[in-house]
């Protein structure tokens, strides 16, 4: 047990000092990787949404996201619909990359099942 955490503390000094563990930043908007917030629609616009939501014990948030011709809507965005935004933060703002519209579940999925 001692022998392999040697090998590898070994193995990790090595690499760390050749260099090949270094962190990179993303070098195109390709390469970024996605945040996500979930809420209700409150506000929208042909360029922007505004998403907002509460979580307990915590106060509540609100985002605005632009919409731009690269942005992806899945289904039906309308006001009060519950939503799922993939963006990415840029100088002009949180810009929206994906909108996944989420629909309610039907009362029967809902109801408890009879055993």
């Amino acid at each position: 047990m001692v022998a392999s955490r040697r090998g590898f503390l070994a193995g990790f000094t090595s690499a760390l000092l050749s260099g090949s563990l270094h962190a990179q930043a993303p070098d195109t908007a390709a390469e970024q990787r996605y945040e996500f917030f979930s809420g209700n629609v409150s506000a929208l616009s042909a360029d922007k949404v505004t998403v907002g939501r509460t979580i307990l014990g915590r106060p509540p948030r609100r985002r605005t996201f632009l919409i731009t011709a690269d942005t992806k809507v899945e289904g039906d965005l309308d006001l009060k619909c519950r939503v799922t935004v993939a963006f990415v933060v840029a100088q002009e703002g949180d810009v929206a990359k994906r909108i996944i519209v989420r629909t309610p579940r039907s009362k029967e999925s809902l109801s408890p099942k009879p055993r």
